[in-house]
């Protein structure tokens, strides 16, 4: 029914803005009972083949899993009577199933077996998804960096003009962060995969000899990473996910407040480019959705960074409440950066780059932003700080009238070492760019390297 939803995940009218089709399909609860219906399909397999159940079992609790139509009201009653879904759809498969897979189904297994190894799958789909937008991402900032690895604009740092810089310069510095994110995915991906089999308390008791066998057969054909060791109690992995997360929100929010900031009508340097944003009073207006969005999704994701921690506050073997913190965090955190990286891939290919725009907006300070190339250029004639101080001594009586060219040329002392055509190559900006060109080069080459890894 329409307008019932209560949050903005499944609203009719926000879950476009906050979930990806891809990722909600992930996390949703028929993905959740698959993977659980998997495991169990597949454990009983593992554990027929090592003569610990017997195989007609194995084959029949695969049907049940197959074949069962889950009652979902029952489910859903089960669960709250429970607290878990795991014993009511373990009854719901017995009830569905031949004497042999009541008698066998769930054998050796805990409930944290299936809900931990559970996460792992639907990381595992996660991961994989992020990975490839975060990769679609970076080929939209190799392509704008390329294109613009020449188009002047003013360098701004703590908000006031500083230099020169490129467009393409700039751009690349967010992709300098994509491809160490890829690593960080790609270096993670292992904890976060490691799936869980242990019983009871971890110590795989019920399964008797063959419990490290079972254990790594049943890990290796789920495609999880086997665990090492006792990892009842441990959620770190999980956490770390959610943290670097929060890290590739920072590129990305960085992306969209450089394009809100240098949208600003009396800059106009970029603006967003896909339509919308409109005013519902204000005709004039096309405000900065996309940077908007993906401003208010890092700070969602920032947020479960700052609460994920709270899953590893365990005692004992293990303790459900702070487990359960995992049922809204991943999801959220997951759907929040999928939908992100989606609206940001979006904005980079439509984003429309003002050069003339740029290059009025460095005309606009009459050259004074080249007050460091002019000091450098002087310095080698005269030393750095007497450079420094000649400049800046006369940029202080400055009137706001002439340029920094007309100064420096009204400058007995600057004129005895530099010639005109010195002067005029220093406030060339072009002249000024240092090794933009090399490192724009070693960072699309940083990614074209990174890319073509395979995280899985």
């Amino acid at each position: 029914m329409y307008g019932k939803q209560t949050t903005v995940f499944d609203s009719d009218l926000y879950s476009s803005l906050f979930t990806e089709s891809r990722m909600r399909e992930i996390w949703s609860d028929d993905n959740l009972l698959r993977c659980w219906l998997t495991f169990e399909a597949t454990v009983a397999r593992v554990q027929s083949e090592l003569g610990i159940i017997p195989e007609q079992a194995a084959i029949e609790i695969e049907q049940a899993c197959q074949n069962i139509e889950i009652n979902w009201p029952a489910l859903a009653q089960g669960t709250q009577t429970v607290g878990m879904a795991i014993k009511p759809l373990i009854d719901q498969i017995s009830a569905a199933g031949s004497p042999l897979v009541s008698r066998y189904l769930h054998w050796g297994c805990t409930t944290q077996d299936l809900l931990d190894s559970g996460v792992a799958m639907r990381l595992q789909q996660t991961l994989q998804r992020v990975y490839q937008q975060l990769i679609e991402v970076g080929e939209e900032m190799k392509g704008m960096a390329l294109k613009h690895a020449r188009t002047v604009m003013v360098a701004r740092t703590n908000s006031v003009d500083a230099s020169a810089t490129t467009w393409g310069l700039h751009v690349s510095g967010y992709l300098a962060e994509v491809n160490r994110h890829l690593n960080r995915l790609q270096q993670l991906y292992p904890r976060a995969i490691t799936g869980l089999f242990g019983g009871a308390v971890g110590n795989l008791a019920s399964v008797g000899s063959q419990g490290m066998a079972t254990r790594e057969r049943l890990m290796r054909a789920l495609g999880l990473n086997v665990p090492c060791g006792i990892n009842n109690a441990s959620q770190d992995a999980i956490v770390e996910v959610v943290q670097c997360f929060a890290l590739i929100h920072g590129t990305l929010c960085r992306l969209a407040n450089d394009v809100e900031t240098l949208g600003r009508t009396p800059i106009a340097e970029v603006l967003e480019g896909e339509g919308g944003g409109g005013s519902s009073t204000m005709p004039h207006k096309a405000n900065p959705r996309a940077s908007n969005m993906i401003q208010t999704l890092a700070r969602m994701g920032w947020m479960y960074a700052s609460g994920a921690p709270a899953m590893l506050d365990q005692q004992d073997v293990r303790a459900a409440s702070m487990r359960v913190l995992n049922w809204t965090i991943l999801p959220e955190a997951s759907n929040a950066l999928s939908v992100s990286l989606s609206r940001a891939k979006k904005l980079l290919s439509h984003l429309i780059v003002n050069e003339d725009r740029m290059r009025a907006n460095f005309d606009c300070s009459k050259s004074f932003i080249m007050s460091e190339s002019i000091t450098m250029s002087l310095a080698n004639k005269i030393g750095r700080e007497p450079a420094y101080n000649l400049v800046k001594a006369l940029l202080s009586q400055a009137n706001g009238e002439q340029s920094l060219i007309d100064i420096v040329h009204a400058s007995p002392e600057i004129r005895a070492s530099l010639s005109a055509e010195e002067i005029a190559d220093a406030c060339e900006p072009l002249s000024y760019i240092g090794c933009n060109d090399a490192l724009i080069a070693e960072t699309l080459a940083r990614f074209d390297e990174m890319k073509v890894i395979d995280i899985a």
